[in-house]
């Protein structure tokens, strides 16, 4: 009785019966030659280096518009005195006066915060938010800020200003967007032009002087403490140092202390003057300490030794 196989042994029966030769070549079987097209497969070390190139691309682009926003960094000219823009935090920036400033009818005094939260938009100005004052009230701080827009433009000579566009409190928010002089800004738009970059502190001054510097961005002018020499002994018991405020950065405050005793001081314009009394201390050698702070938040110390003049013998050789 003949074996009956299935349809698959029977292709694997035939196959069998064939030489190895016929086997060899599609063209000894003669077929014609027909290859299917590899399919090309990137290499993955490849691939992890192209993408890492893309991660990197957008990095870079995102450091380049942080590099770019820091362009605002910088002391400013408003409304006849001095704006210093710094960090504020979160990204954002902060106005803050230090040289008096007339806007509108009021003066808006050193160290006053008066621009707020400025923060970066996508076209690359800033919105935020401006002090006003009531004017019928002895120019009493508005608690409602108003609306401000911010672009620093850059002109074909290449220096900067910055345009600034503001609303009264409750109003629209103004913008200024690229190649505009600012539109929606129901007070009006200025321009501001820059004058110096921030001021930072130095490492040192004369005497004994260290500083903590807390802002970044272009560095200006260095802040430090000036006392006065010592190379001549102090004939007097009481006397006076003038402190001259640092550029674009007056004090805050200041301390001056000798042995732990605080001594009173007073602002005198652009100067702080301090009275030393020393009445009640030891002659000889005594060291002069200073503490400052300014309004842009900077920290300033200061030491010197003084001596007192010693007492002329009457004797006659």
């Amino acid at each position: 009785m003949k074996e009956h196989l299935p349809n698959w042994r029977w292709c694997f029966a035939w196959i069998n019966m064939l030489r190895p030769d016929m086997l060899s070549t599609d063209r000894q079987i003669g077929m014609d030659t027909y290859r299917p097209p590899r399919r090309f497969r990137r290499p993955r070390s490849l691939t992890l280096v192209i993408v890492a190139a893309m991660l990197l691309a957008v990095g870079g682009s995102v450091v380049a518009s942080a590099g770019a926003a820091s362009s605002i960094e910088g002391v400013w000219s408003f409304g006849g005195g001095q704006i210093a823009v710094q960090p504020e935090g979160n990204g954002k920036f902060e106005g803050i006066v230090v040289s008096p400033t007339t806007f509108a009818t009021c003066t808006h005094p050193d160290g006053q915060q008066i621009w707020k939260e400025m923060t970066l938009q996508p076209d690359g100005s800033y919105f935020g938010s401006h002090q006003w004052y009531y004017e019928n009230s002895g120019c009493t701080e508005n608690p409602n800020p108003g609306p401000t827009a911010w672009r620093v433009i850059e002109e074909s000579s290449g220096s900067h200003y910055l345009r600034v566009c503001l609303s009264e409190p409750g109003k629209s928010q103004p913008t200024i967007s690229p190649g505009s002089a600012g539109i929606g800004a129901s007070y009006g738009c200025v321009s501001s032009a820059l004058i110096a970059p921030l001021p930072t502190t130095s490492g040192s001054t004369s005497g004994t002087s260290t500083g903590s510097d807390g802002s970044s961005g272009t560095k200006g002018s260095k802040e430090s403490l000036s006392l006065p020499s010592a190379k001549q002994c102090l004939s007097v018991r009481l006397f006076k140092i003038h402190l001259s405020d640092p550029k674009y950065d007056p004090f805050k405050t200041v301390s001056v202390t000798i042995k732990g005793r605080k001594f009173p001081t007073a602002r005198k314009g652009k100067y702080i003057v301090a009275t030393i009394n020393l009445k009640g201390l030891p002659k000889g050698a005594f060291t002069v300490k200073i503490k400052a702070t300014t309004v842009l938040g900077h920290s300033l110390s200061a030491s010197r030794t003084y001596h007192t003049c010693k007492k002329k013998s009457n004797r006659k050789g």
